[in-house]
């Protein structure tokens, strides 16, 4: 299993890279034409706040002790699956 801290440095640098690619995600939808683009808007909000969301859970992982964050760690895993998934699914319609 993971340390803590090894655990917290992945989790920061797929913050990194969701990031990146919500900028790109932006940069699209600043292209596309404007009816899709209210749509497109609202879905990379919509990720925004999810990756926010990651984040706080990021730092309260960082907050809990040794014996404690596992339990943090079930959901962060789970918001990371989701937040992937997300991001694919409106990258995709992009391609």
């Amino acid at each position: 299993m993971a340390t803590k801290e090894a655990y917290r440095e992945k989790f920061q640098a797929q913050l990194n890279e969701w990031d990146a690619r919500l900028d790109v995600l932006n940069a699209r939808v600043r292209k596309a034409k404007a009816d899709a683009r209210i749509g497109f808007e609202n879905e990379v909000g919509a990720l925004r706040r999810q990756r926010a969301d990651a984040h706080k859970m990021f730092v309260e992982m960082g907050e809990r002790g040794e014996n404690a964050w596992d339990d943090i760690r079930v959901g962060a895993d789970k918001a990371w699956a989701e937040m992937n998934k997300a991001i694919d699914k409106v990258a995709a319609r992009f391609k």
